[in-house]
């Protein structure tokens, strides 16, 4: 038999490529031996770890040359090679030379699973920093809105007005033409099918100019508004969004 260490046996009964000879020499080990039976233990969960990855993974270039210099276990039936054509190394230098390119393998998978919580770490890393952004351009615009809500209720020229739709509830709609900004809360309106969208326009002796989509359940904070004289507020229902122009007629018109 020959004399391999633990640490080759246990390392090629969890990772394979262990002749017949020293495969029943490390289950013996396994049967009795409760060390031998951890580091058996310790390499199963390093290939449970790079098999729980979703992500492809190239190996390294270590990696590969460990994997291919794990010795070949001979197959029932399968012709081997012939020491006139393969010149075969045996005794302790050839168990030696298998052991030190096991013991390359097994460090090359343990770098590996390194690389691999290494990656799961930086993309956890990614997502609280794309969440931290998110959360930030929320407060970012709620702030906004709030300064923009003070200045409109703040505004000597603030009016209101409240306008039902055609297909069902309302919007109130509150505005200051020297503040440039409107308003809109929609009140019970029944949402656009899901092909189509509810545009809002200023309408005013130009013709209608697009402020942008808004949605049935949402308020609206509209900005840099030029409100002309005689201006209205409407709404069309428009194909997914929006259009350049409205291609019919308004659901919802207040004069401003």
């Amino acid at each position: 038999m020959m004399h391999a260490d633990h640490e080759y046996l246990a390392a090629g009964y969890a990772l394979g490529g262990l002749t017949a000879e020293e495969y029943e020499a490390a289950r013996s080990l396994h049967e009795t031996d409760p060390r031998f039976r951890r580091e058996v233990a310790s390499f199963s969960d390093t290939m449970a770890l790079l098999s729980e990855s979703d992500d492809p993974i190239a190996p390294s270039s270590d990696t590969d040359a460990a994997i291919l210099g794990i010795p070949h276990q001979d197959v029932p039936g399968e012709e081997q090679p012939g020491p006139a054509a393969t010149p075969a190394a045996s005794g302790p230098r050839a168990a030696r030379s298998d052991r030190d390119r096991l013991t390359r393998g097994v460090f090359a998978l343990v770098a590996s699973v390194l690389i691999i919580v290494a990656a799961a770490l930086g993309t956890m890393l990614w997502n609280q920093v794309q969440q931290a952004q998110q959360i930030e351009e929320s407060l970012t615009a709620a702030e906004r809105e709030r300064e923009q809500m003070e200045l409109l209720l703040a505004a000597p020229d603030l009016t209101a007005a409240h306008a039902e739709s055609a297909v069902g509830g309302s919007v109130s709609v509150t505005y200051s033409p020297d503040a440039q900004l409107i308003h809109i809360v929609p009140h019970d309106l029944p949402a656009p099918a899901d092909d189509e969208a509810m545009q809002m326009w200023l309408i005013d002796e130009d013709g209608p100019h697009s402020l942008g989509l808004m949605s049935a359940e949402s308020s609206e904070m509209l900005s840099a508004v030029e409100i002309e004289e005689g201006a209205a507020f409407g709404v069309t229902v428009e194909p997914s969004g929006g259009s350049a122009e409205p291609t019919d007629d308004p659901i919802i018109v207040a004069e401003l």
